[in-house]
């Protein structure tokens, strides 16, 4: 994970040096201009490796770009570790000298020079060396035209899909207790006369689970949509990043008026002030994901002043963005049994079929619906899978097959579950891709994990006023 790595080498590399200095242990002269240039040249990878990463699974080439790399930041890391073991070892023999080590210290031994120069020229050769290497790699940069940090992503990234209130009920299978629970938590945060502000709910669940489903539900039910509860009810697709004009736009539209055109902020936040002042309102805002107090904070002020029993429903994979936004109340969403994830790929699945067609497959769908793990997303991308499978083997192939690795799957799956796990930091990437080693269905012992975490370096303590690692597992 060369997110990770990159970092710590340029901090390491800092730290060896001044080392070798303070504890005036002269084991690699002449190569302070060497390590100068690595750390300068690292400096300038580390602001472009979060579009690597990110572009990575579209593009092999990036990720064999991104693989050399790793390879050269694991040399510079072996580098490191015997330079920092040799200064280890230097600085004992020189704490605690024999007498024949003292004699030696008043008369300088050729045979104890020459001894010392393999080591100095071996350590020094190698960070040449991988300095060469380093150059090649920021050449070959070049190429990909990577976008620096803070930067807008490109159209390679995945899509974020955008949502709208619409939905076929009939479709819907294993959320009425999801959605009798949310409605009854809005309808009772709307009833709250006595309760100062808006409220907010946030649904909060992994990539698939449903989320925008049971919004859906929520808004489109007769009895929260009733004239005497909400004056308004908007729906708006949030997505990242955060635009703060889009929503305000989003939100103040509605069927025969057009989009206000003002392109600066404030005065959409002052008709969103006007529009939704004095009113009892439902605000769905789905997919929500900045945590940036800077961003949503005066989008909230706007809002305000909403009637008593107003509520803004938020979706999110996240409880931090649930906590940023000022929820108040929080529903997790619960996963699909297995034969309600069947339901809904027998759905997609069986459509159109035979009765007698359709029982031939229905023992191996069954099994089948197991692997989605309770996500209903998973359940209709395998039902659609499966809808242009006709035979019994052909069933029983994709029961046999890895799943995650049938391009059709993977295609509608995985750009879900990819999102969220760009959203980790590079400790936390690394710490989930670790996991990847032990076998499929194996029990992981948390407290063996973390060592063998701490082990890799990627959980560390924190020093010099900043957290070098995830402070924590």
């Amino acid at each position: 994970m060369a997110e990770l790595i990159v970092p710590t080498i340029i901090d390491v590399l800092a730290d060896v040096l001044v080392k070798q200095l303070g504890e005036k242990v002269n084991l690699v002269m002449g190569v302070e201009e060497e390590v100068s240039n690595i750390s300068s040249k690292l400096a300038t990878i580390e602001k472009v490796l979060h579009d690597a990463e990110r572009r990575r699974l579209k593009d092999r080439s990036v990720g064999i770009w991104l693989e050399k790399l790793e390879d050269i930041t694991y040399q510079m890391d072996d580098v490191l570790d015997e330079w920092n073991f040799k200064i280890h070892k230097a600085k004992n023999a020189r704490t605690q000298p024999t007498l024949r080590n003292k004699v030696r210290s008043f008369i300088p031994s050729l045979r104890s020079y020459l001894k010392q120069l393999p080591v100095r020229s071996d350590i020094a050769q190698k960070i040449k060396k991988i300095n060469g290497q380093l150059e090649l790699t920021l050449k070959e940069a070049d190429q990909f035209k990577f976008i620096s940090t803070g930067g807008i992503p490109d159209s390679q990234d995945f899509k974020r899909i955008m949502t709208t209130s619409i939905i076929d009920e009939s479709e819907v299978y294993g959320r009425a207790a999801d959605k009798d629970a949310l409605r009854n938590q809005v309808l009772s945060e709307s009833s709250s006369q006595g309760r100062d502000g808006v409220q907010v709910i946030s649904v909060v669940g992994a990539g698939g689970s449903g989320k925008t489903t049971l919004a859906q539900l929520l808004f489109n039910d007769d009895r929260v949509r009733v004239k005497n509860h909400f004056e308004l009810t908007k729906w708006v697709c949030v997505s990242d990043p955060f635009d703060e004009r889009r929503i305000a736009r989003a939100t103040l539209e509605s069927p025969g008026k057009s989009s206000p055109d003002s392109s600066e902020l404030e005065p959409l936040l002052q008709q969103l002030k006007e529009t939704f002042s004095g009113k009892r309102f439902l605000l769905v805002l789905d997919d929500v994901w900045t945590k940036e107090d800077s961003k949503w904070k005066p989008f909230q002020y706007s809002l305000k002043d909403g009637a008593p029993g107003s509520v803004i429903l938020v979706t999110t994979r996240s409880l931090e963005v649930a906590a940023a936004v000022g929820t108040t109340h929080t529903h997790h969403m619960a996963l699909l049994s297995d034969s309600d994830c069947w339901l809904i790929m027998q759905r997609i699945a069986f459509g159109g079929r035979s009765e007698e067609w359709s029982k031939k497959k229905e023992s191996i769908g069954q099994k089948i619906a197991e692997k989605c793990k309770g996500l209903p997303l998973a359940a209709k991308t395998l039902g659609s899978l499966l809808r242009f499978k006709d035979t019994v083997q052909q069933w029983q192939d994709v029961l046999d097959s890895e799943i995650w690795q049938l391009k059709e799957a993977t295609m509608d799956l995985f750009p879900h579950f990819y999102l969220s796990y760009n959203e980790l930091s590079p400790e936390q990437k690394s710490c989930f891709s670790y996991c990847a080693v032990f076998p499929k269905d194996h029990v992981i012992n948390v407290e063996n994990l973390i060592r063998l975490w701490i082990a890799q370096g990627y959980v560390r303590p924190r020093r010099r006023g900043r957290a070098l690692g995830t402070g924590g597992p």
